[in-house]
């Protein structure tokens, strides 16, 4: 189980601590014949089948071998029909019938106010609008120019700093798309990097090695002091200690590590939910 620091926990209770939900979060749904959304490889794969020219298609595959999945998917974006390339897209990411896991229950449970996420579907906001009423809380996307009032506002925001398959053409997937919007929207990703230097970041599902994470750290760098790091749950032995150690001297981030399975998670989340919910009660903090 993972021992939860206690300033943490009072950040949660306090609202003062954002969550950034990764892949790993969507991957807990399900669909009803068992299915699980797609990873970055996975997604990748299938999407190299639109490439037909058989020497671009062997450079795609080694890219994907090498993690290079940014590289990779620029080069199938490049070469494939761009209505197949949609339609791929649409598939993936706007499958209705993915159902909610444990996962997505308990980040709901935690009540953050603002979650930051990478995530291209709408697993987790269509969780929240089938518990909540739509206007308790709001959907904030890259191209927005509302997230500093809503910044400054009580509401409990879902903010999707890659765009969502709402609006395919938007959606942020390859390193030059992801610059481009930097330029073009500076204000959104200033308010973003405020929230990351003024929040307690929890990262949940996240890959740190994932390219769409790494697209917004690279921009953000995180910096503070280390006696207020923040934090990314992973799961015991998918990572080395080198490489914990780069994440907390580059990005002020501390690992805390769970397992051996990724079951062990929502074991230590709902640890988390009765401490934090003690704490508001504690405090005095309302719902």
């Amino acid at each position: 189980m993972i021992t939860w620091p206690s300033s943490l926990v009072r950040e949660i209770a306090a609202r003062r601590c954002a969550f950034f939900l990764g892949a790993g979060v969507s991957a807990s749904a399900v669909d009803e014949s068992g299915q699980h959304p797609k990873g970055w490889s996975q997604f990748l794969d299938e999407a190299t089948q639109l490439v037909t020219d058989k020497t671009k298609k062997r450079i795609v595959r080694k890219l994907i071998n090498e993690k290079k999945y940014l590289l990779a998917l620029q080069g199938i974006k490049d070469e494939v029909d761009l209505a197949e390339y949609r339609d791929l897209l649409d598939k993936n990411f706007n499958k209705s019938t993915f159902i909610p896991g444990a996962l997505h229950k308990t980040i709901y449970d935690l009540d953050s106010r603002i979650i930051i996420t990478t995530n291209f579907d709408k697993i987790y906001e269509q969780y929240c609008m089938s518990l909540m009423p739509s206007t308790a809380f709001k959907v904030i996307e890259y191209n927005s120019e509302d997230l500093i009032d809503e910044i400054r506002s009580d509401t409990r925001l879902i903010i999707k700093a890659h765009g969502s398959i709402d609006n395919i053409s938007k959606m942020l997937f390859t390193r030059s798309e992801y610059h481009k919007a930097r330029v073009e929207h500076r204000g959104f990703y200033e308010v973003v990097k405020a929230v990351f230097l003024t929040h307690t970041i929890v990262f949940i599902g996240c890959g740190m090695e994932d390219p769409d994470v790494l697209l917004l750290l690279e921009d953000v760098q995180i910096t503070g002091s280390s006696q207020r790091p923040h934090y990314a749950l992973i799961r015991r032995k998918d990572q080395n200690l080198v490489t914990m150690q780069d994440w907390k001297k580059t990005y002020n981030i501390s690992a805390l590590e769970y397992g051996p399975s990724h079951d062990n998670l929502i074991e230590c989340l709902l640890k988390l939910v009765d401490l934090v919910e003690n704490e508001r009660a504690i405090l005095g903090y309302h719902t």
